[in-house]
């Protein structure tokens, strides 16, 4: 590992940023968005920089970078399209034991910045270590779409519950074991369809009962389609993960098949085409029958 990834809480503190163009406007919106407060230091700024200070009330210095305008700071950027005033803010930096990047030249930096995803308070932060901006890209467009848009409210929900957990359940290990459940349960779920009051109740009763989670069945119906995994949807991904008990026809690829949890039980229930080898009512009876048992039971049809 080239960088220990960390984050910094910058709120309320000063970040300086050498440089009034497109690429320091990139990084002030990044250290604006941590509530950072900014310091602009440039010749000139062009319309968007000028925009950006003046919606984040930045202090901006029009002129030449000085070595003493780092003084009290706790990050540095340099961001011009000069080399020599770029490593002048590096050594400057350095003297300063303030951490710095020099945008696009790592052996001039202390830090690099990550391509993040966003989901506060879940945040997650990708690097190459500069090896490949277009595999970090990448890599983050494809987070981008495998996480749900509703995780932030999930997490801002987990936090709200945070202290009252710890209060209520002393141990650690009961923590954990209550954390785990509520993910993998139907929670989750609630919040990212957009039902966040349902799942606060939800959450507010498991944590009254002190239980972790009570055995409550779900059942969910997914079409499996053609066959090819790069079909489903992000949703239909999720619930394959989640069941607990699959049931299954000879329509269903392998490939699709190889998404359900290595530990979840599964049953055939043999569709193939026109054949039924278990009668369509006896299947809605199973599925029926295990979500009563407090299973997560999923129903996975093959087939357009």
């Amino acid at each position: 590992m080239e960088f220990l990834p960390v984050f910094l809480n910058i709120r309320d503190r000063k970040c300086v940023i050498v440089g009034g163009g497109e690429v320091a406007v990139r990084k002030a919106r990044l250290l604006s968005r941590a509530e950072a407060k900014l310091h602009i230091i440039a010749p000139q700024l062009n319309t968007e920089m000028q925009s950006l200070c003046k919606a984040q009330a930045a202090v901006v210095t029009i002129g030449t970078f000085e070595p003493s305008q780092l003084a009290g700071a706790v990050l540095a950027i340099a961001a011009t399209d000069d080399i020599k005033t770029n490593i002048a803010v590096s050594v400057a930096a350095k003297e300063f034991n303030i951490p710095v990047n020099v945008v696009d030249e790592p052996e001039y930096s202390t830090f690099i910045t990550p391509a993040v995803v966003d989901r506060s308070p879940l945040v997650i932060a990708i690097s190459s270590s500069g090896s490949s901006p277009i595999l970090t890209r990448q890599v983050k467009a494809l987070n981008e779409t495998m996480l749900p848009s509703r995780m932030a409210e999930l997490a801002t929900l987990l936090r709200e519950f945070r202290e009252p957990v710890q209060e209520s359940l002393t141990n650690f290990e009961d923590r954990v074991k209550f954390w785990e459940d509520v993910l993998d349960s139907e929670i989750p779920e609630l919040v990212y369809s957009g039902q966040l009051e349902q799942g606060r109740d939800k959450l507010a009763a498991r944590l009254t009962s002190k239980t972790a989670i009570d055995a409550i069945g779900e059942v969910y119906l997914v079409g499996a389609g053609p066959g090819d995994p790069d079909l489903l949807t992000l949703r239909a991904l999720r619930l394959i993960h989640k069941a607990d008990i699959v049931l299954y026809d000879r329509l269903v690829s392998d490939e699709i098949m190889l998404r359900i949890r290595p530990d979840a039980e599964r049953i055939h229930v043999g569709k193939a085409r026109s054949e039924h080898s278990v009668e369509q009512g006896k299947i809605n009876q199973m599925l029926v029958d295990f979500a009563r048992a407090g299973k997560r039971v999923l129903r996975l049809k093959g087939g357009d």
